[in-house]
């Protein structure tokens, strides 16, 4: 029998897909184009792309280069171009707390608040080396810098998406920023700490979150395969109410949407909670 994409048909919520050309870099000693054909660069490209696979609503942020000067002069500005010409997209602007982009992210922030505008998104290339999430890293200036940052968004109610991953982003270094920083903050862990042993270091540490009380969200997108579904286990066992604080992302063109769907889809749980996490909790937490 031929498998049918979303079967179901489960209305989906994209809570975090890039928009922007990533384009051709030289990188880890080669040149690539790893999204060749596959990126989402402006409007009508988002519409076409949603349209294709039934995505009912999303979240564009700024696609990642490794000059974030592209991301703010360029692509910030296709994201509030979109979510305004889109009636279903929202949108995410690329902040960044260090020195050399001090004056760019304060710009963005004299925009706030945006309708439409829903988060503010800090890539992986805001933690230098020498510097991560845990605040006893940061000197001065990227303190002045990421405190900005949280002041409008604790301001203008919107919700910090943080990539989680390997190196300076791995969720331990998360730990103590939380303590300073968390209480009153909205923060979204993309990824769910992304590799695999991220994920082991975040699902516990994300329910004991959500039990103090804080205002935190996941997603699922470049997850390894056993990530979400144990993280679902886990809420359902240990913390039933923290259901509501998971979200489907794609992060295409990283992640590849319909890989990511069926990460989701194949879990061994009740259809209540695959579409609290495929479009019920992001409507919620972001709407």
């Amino acid at each position: 029998m031929k498998q049918i994409f979303n079967n179901k048909q489960r209305k989906i919520f994209d809570a975090h897909s890039h928009i922007g050309k990533f384009g051709q870099w030289t990188m880890k000693g080669n040149l690539v184009e790893p999204f060749f054909g596959r990126e989402i660069t402006n409007y009508s490209d988002q519409k076409e792309y949603m349209q294709k696979l039934g995505i009912n609503k999303a979240i564009v942020v700024p696609h990642y280069t490794p000059d974030q000067n592209v991301p703010f002069e360029i692509y910030n500005k296709i994201v509030l171009e979109t979510v305004k010409k889109l009636d279903n997209v929202y949108g995410a602007l690329w902040v960044s707390p260090l020195k050399e982009n001090l004056s760019k992210t304060l710009e963005v922030l004299k925009l706030l608040p945006v309708n439409k505008i829903v988060a503010l998104k800090i890539s992986p290339d805001s933690w230098p080396k020498g510097k991560t999430p845990n605040p006893q890293t940061w000197d001065d200036d990227f303190k002045k810098g990421f405190e900005l940052i949280i002041e409008a968004a604790k301001k203008h109610s919107l919700i910090i998406q943080t990539h989680t991953g390997n190196d300076n982003s791995d969720i331990l270094n998360f730990v103590p920023f939380v303590e300073k920083y968390g209480e009153g903050l909205k923060i979204h862990f993309c990824h769910m700490g992304g590799s695999a042993g991220g994920q082991i270091a975040f699902t516990p540490r994300f329910i004991d979150w959500l039990k103090k009380g804080y205002e935190f969200y996941c997603d699922t997108s470049f997850c390894k395969g056993f990530g979400p579904a144990w993280l679902v286990k886990e809420m359902i066992e240990k913390y039933p109410k923290g259901l509501n604080n998971i979200m489907f992302a794609s992060d295409s063109p990283w992640g590849l949407f319909e890989s990511e769907f069926y990460r989701v889809e194949a879990i061994d749980c009740s259809d209540e909670i695959k579409n609290k996490i495929f479009y019920e909790n992001a409507t919620n937490i972001y709407l």
